[in-house]
């Protein structure tokens, strides 16, 4: 392969989640005591972007969170409990918001909708089955396999979600036939709280729920047509996030999360990548450009952007993106644009 294939071949993506997910987590480990920073720390998330809902991390990370959770508390059902803790509603998209009950199929949509925008990698779909059983099945493949330490813990939360969002559209009572999980084990007791008498199978190749179809079919006009997007595969996930397509773009949204917590090394980089720095640098230099240009041109691009918040001031901005002092990130931006943060924001309201 030539040098120019090869700089033009897309490089591999890194795969990312909202760290959002793990706010149930914090605060279960909150209450027990257990020092969640450090856990924080250890997994290489970024503490100060944990309350941020648009922050993006790698998945990774967030399953050696998980990993570290678990074992720290010393809860084998972590998954369960953080799981049974989301509020549906607040994760409804804006639109939806106003159901009082939004019905199985459009449910489960939201779900989906929620799930694939907020992580990569992941893969939901739902099954009709024809036969005399008349089920309808719910899966979810995850980025990581059994191999992984964090994936009973991540199963279990994904498990929890899936039930209580059809529950929160089918209504309180409901409850799946069974429940096939990817896991060998899983804490009975606690999993018999959340899906009653279901059948449960362990060792499965594929994590789903399981249900009869004929409580939710109802009219023609309630039961989705065969055409519909709810039948079909899902797996492009990030949807709004084109940039995640490739090492820079997934790189430069993983880097914002980091900023505030100071300036990320080269080092920290190529851990959230999962490689070492020199294959890094080679990566990026295969994609047009540098560890430094790319952190450089992130927060240019970021300061361009926060700075047309009047409500901000530049200082808080200025942290925003690393900078400890307000007069290195003064400089920084007078070197990017020729002037101070004052006088381009001066400029916009001309």
């Amino acid at each position: 392969m030539s040098r120019r294939a090869q700089t033009e071949a897309p490089q591999p993506s890194i795969p990312l989640v909202n760290i959002a997910w793990i706010h149930t987590f914090l605060e279960i480990l909150d209450e027990v005591g257990a020092p969640y920073d450090r856990l924080l720390q250890e997994a290489g998330l970024p503490t100060l972007a944990v309350d941020d809902g648009s922050a993006l991390v790698p998945t990774s990370a967030i399953y050696r969170f998980v990993e570290l959770a678990a074992k720290s508390a010393g809860m084998p059902d972590l998954g369960l409990r953080a799981g049974a803790r989301i509020d549906i509603e607040s994760l409804l998209p804006d639109a939806e918001r106003t159901w009082s009950r939004p019905g199985f199929f459009r449910s489960l949509e939201a779900f989906i909708q929620v799930a694939l925008d907020s992580s990569s990698n992941v893969e939901m779909w739902i099954e009709s089955r024809s036969d005399p059983t008349r089920t309808i099945e719910f899966f979810y493949l995850g980025t990581f396999g059994p191999d992984h330490p964090a994936f009973p813990i991540v199963e279990q939360f994904m498990v929890a979600l899936m039930v209580r969002w059809t529950r929160y559209g089918a209504g309180p009572d409901w409850n799946p036939a069974s429940i096939n999980i990817r896991a060998s084990s899983v804490p009975m007791p606690a999993l018999r709280k959340l899906v009653g008498d279901a059948e449960v199978r362990r060792g499965q190749a594929v994590t789903s729920i399981v249900f009869p179809s004929q409580k939710f079919v109802g009219t023609m006009a309630e039961f989705p047509d065969r055409g519909s997007t709810i039948w079909k595969r899902h797996r492009r996930s990030l949807r709004r996030w084109e940039e995640t397509e490739d090492l820079v773009g997934s790189l430069r949204l993983v880097l914002r999360a980091y900023l505030p917590d100071g300036s990320p090394d080269i080092r920290l980089a190529a851990g959230l990548t999962g490689s070492s720095v020199r294959t890094l640098q080679r990566r990026l230099a295969e994609g047009g450009t540098s560890y430094s240009q790319l952190l450089e041109e992130l927060r240019h691009d970021l300061a361009l952007y926060l700075l047309r918040d009047p409500g901000r001031q530049a200082s808080e901005i200025g942290r925003e993106l690393g900078y400890r002092d307000p007069a290195i990130f003064t400089r920084a931006f007078r070197r990017w644009t020729g002037k101070t943060p004052s006088q381009y924001r001066r400029t916009l309201y001309i």
